[in-house]
């Protein structure tokens, strides 16, 4: 069973991370290709990250090639701004991509400008698919239908957070988007490294958990709560049984054991903050599904938290 489509996720191509230098994302092209992952997905609010892959050569790659319109995190999704970001992340990158999302919503812009804006983009030629992420199912539709009405381009991807302590997915988004018949691609895989973590890291604000950082306040507010960290205590005895590491059960959770599927075009986007991190993703992510008891127990942890569960990283 081969899974799901990997992606990697390029937000930490960026100083002062480790992958924060050409000759670093150079080194991360040969590791990718030697795992045979061929997507990088990349967007304009991830910092120099799009300037990096660019410098580093990625348009002499084979590599499939996915980025992100700020939308509504940041200046709005006007036709100013849809343009001149899509301008910018073409010059940067020196090469077209597969899919350009609009990161989130932006509900202060005219719907008409914002995909008036992307099908201009699509008809220069940068991008073949349209995509969305951090829209809740009803902004979807509006999307969708507007979209079919005026003949644009149709969204046909949505990116957005899943992993198996946050599927609220399942139940208020992947309808819609089946009968709209969109892949997903699921961001934060581990829970932003919730899933790898104890107890006490958390609470202690290791790696991204740090409550005075704005990232680390976002990721402590979505799941430092209680019902979660008692269930890390069961998450690591799960791990434990099936022989894999905390990340590993994550991974292969969603690439195997999720409703996510092969044949509609679903993927997992993952990352790493080290190359032997990534190095040991990429074989581990192979490993085939979990097994039946395996699964079942996951499931029944999620029955324990979901009351207390995030939708996404713009929502909460």
């Amino acid at each position: 069973m081969s899974g799901i489509k990997v992606v990697f996720g390029a937000a930490g191509v960026n100083p002062p991370r480790a992958f924060g230098t050409t000759e670093a994302v150079k080194e991360v092209f040969d590791v990718l290709e030697n795992g045979k992952c061929e997507n990088i997905d990349t967007a304009a609010l991830y910092g120099q990250s799009e300037k990096i892959l660019g410098e580093a050569g990625i348009a002499k790659h084979s590599f499939i090639v996915d980025t992100k319109l700020k939308g509504g995190f940041e200046g709005g999704a006007t036709k100013e701004n849809v343009l001149a970001q899509a301008k910018n992340s073409k010059e940067l990158l020196g090469t077209n991509v597969d899919i350009l999302y609009i990161h989130a919503p932006d509900h202060n812009t005219p719907l008409e400008e914002t995909l008036a804006a992307v099908d201009e983009v699509h008809k220069s030629g940068f991008f073949k698919r349209f995509g969305l992420s951090n829209y809740k199912a009803e902004d979807v539709q509006k999307v969708y239908e507007h979209c079919k009405e005026k003949g644009y381009i149709l969204p046909s991807v949505y990116q957005g957070n899943y992993s198996a302590v946050a599927r609220k997915q399942e139940e208020v988004l992947f309808p819609t988007l089946r009968k709209l018949g969109m892949s997903f691609y699921a961001y934060s895989p581990l829970a932003g490294g919730f899933l790898t973590k104890t107890k006490e890291q958390v609470l202690e604000g290791a790696g991204r958990f740090n409550k005075n950082e704005p990232i680390g306040n976002m990721y402590a507010t979505m799941y430092a709560k209680p019902s979660y960290l008692e269930a890390l205590a069961q998450w690591a005895a799960i791990a434990k049984e099936e022989g894999c590491s905390q990340a590993d059960l994550a991974y292969r959770w969603v690439r195997y054991n999720s409703p996510l599927k092969k044949e509609q075009g679903d993927a997992i986007v993952i990352g790493a903050s080290r190359l032997e991190q990534l190095k040991e993703t990429l074989d581990s992510i192979n490993g085939g599904p979990l097994s039946d008891e395996a699964a079942k127990k996951i499931d029944e942890v999620w029955k324990t938290i979901e009351h207390e569960a995030p939708l996404d990283n713009y929502h909460k």
